[in-house]
Order: C-alpha cells, then structure tokens, then sequence
C-alpha cells in the first residue's frame, strides 16, 4: 500500500537578478517545472487540475527583490541521497535560480513557512542627504511608530513599523542598509518602508537582497534557517 512520500528533500535557491520581477506565484512554477524535468521521482499532487510535483514553499520574497535565501521541500516518491538531488537537480540552474543546497529532513517536519520567524534584507542605494547610523539609532530607540499602508486595492491599514524591526546597521561608505524584520501575517512591514521612515524620505534602491531567513529558538535567540 503506498502511504505518502518516502523522502523530504529541503531546497535553497539563490533568487539572481534576472528572476526579481517574477511573482510568488511565477516562481513556483518555475521551480516546480525544475523538479519535473531534473528525473528524480517526485510524489504527485494536483494543482489547477494539472498533476505536477509535490512541493512546500517559504515565505513571498516581494517582487523586485532578490534573495539568497528561497527554500522549497521536493516530496519524493523513493529514498534518494542529497548528493543524488544535487547532481539531478544543479544542471538547470540558470541566470534567475541557482541551487545552493538540499538536504533531507523528515517527511512531517513543520513546513517552512510555519517555521521561519524573521528575515534579513539588504538594501543599496542613494538615501537622503545626511543619512547615518544615527538615523537608525533614533528609529530603534522609538518603543512604536504607526504608519498606514495601502494595499494595490485601496484597502487602508495602520501598522506599526518600529515593531518588527529586530536589528539595523547603515554602512555609509557602501550606502548599504541592513535590517533583519520578525515575520508575522497580517503584520508585515516592507524593508523598502522601513527605509523610507528611517531615512525620513524615499531612497532610491539599486538593489533589495533578501539575505538570510532565521527561526527563534527556545532561549528566543534567531537562528539561521
């Protein structure tokens, strides 16, 4: 009686410049025609009607960022070897997706996005005159700082940005801002507005990485993912 996948296979791609401006939803198809076409034995599931791989994915990177960090488990029909999923898998890396690294994790693990508590960007570009670690400092001595967010659908929404901000750092001699956000649905603060109420007005980004996801262990330390 077959009862479910035999294998867990937990991927990490690197999200390349050519690939920012792709949706969530188109880089899941990318990545899922990747697991179709690399010859591993994938366990099927039924999207749109449409039988394709079995897969789990990580939290949205938004649309004009890159990322370091894009996870996705590949659900296997049979046992297989990390070094078997690489060698399948690193052959369709191309300008937008390169692979970095599969390992195996059991099969009723939490899924990613369950598991990942926070995420840490980098941001270069041409902020405001005068812009220092001082900035920064004042913005993270703040105990809130509520602000109103619009969605594409002119739903209007007041958040607090001060509250997810866990850490920053500005390097004035790269113009590059670093800032690791808590993820928490419903609550979620761009790195771009963030930047923005730090700066005390509109930077102009040359480029957003998303660089690392990380879990809160049981001390409420970050670990990396």
């Amino acid at each position: 009686m077959n009862e479910g996948p035999k294998s867990r296979i937990r991927l990490k791609f690197a999200r390349l410049a050519p690939a920012k401006d792709l949706s969530h939803l188109e880089q899941i198809k990318t990545l899922r025609g990747r697991a179709a076409a690399c010859g591993l034995k994938c366990w099927p599931a039924k999207a749109g009607g449409t039988v394709t791989p079995r897969m789990a994915f990580g939290p949205a990177v938004s649309v004009g960022h890159e990322s370091l960090c894009e996870y996705a488990d590949l659900y296997l029909e049979e046992f297989a070897r990390e070094a078997e999923v690489l060698e399948k898998l690193r052959p369709l890396d191309d300008e937008r997706f390169r692979l970095l690294s599969a390992r195996r994790i059991p099969v009723f693990f939490p899924s990613i996005e369950a598991a990942v508590n926070a995420a840490e960007y980098f941001m270069e570009g041409d902020f405001p005159a005068g812009f220092a670690q001082a900035a920064v400092d004042a913005f993270l001595a703040l105990k809130t700082l509520p602000f109103e967010k619009v969605k594409p659908s002119g739903e209007r929404k007041t958040l607090d940005a001060r509250e997810p901000v866990l850490a920053a750092s500005f390097d004035p001699a790269s113009a590059l801002l670093k800032t690791t956000l808590r993820l928490a649905p419903g609550r979620n603060v761009k790195p771009e507005t963030v930047a923005e109420l730090m700066a005390g007005g509109k930077p102009v980004f040359k480029r957003i990485v998303r660089k690392e996801l990380y879990w809160f262990d049981s001390s409420g330390k970050l670990e990396v993912f």
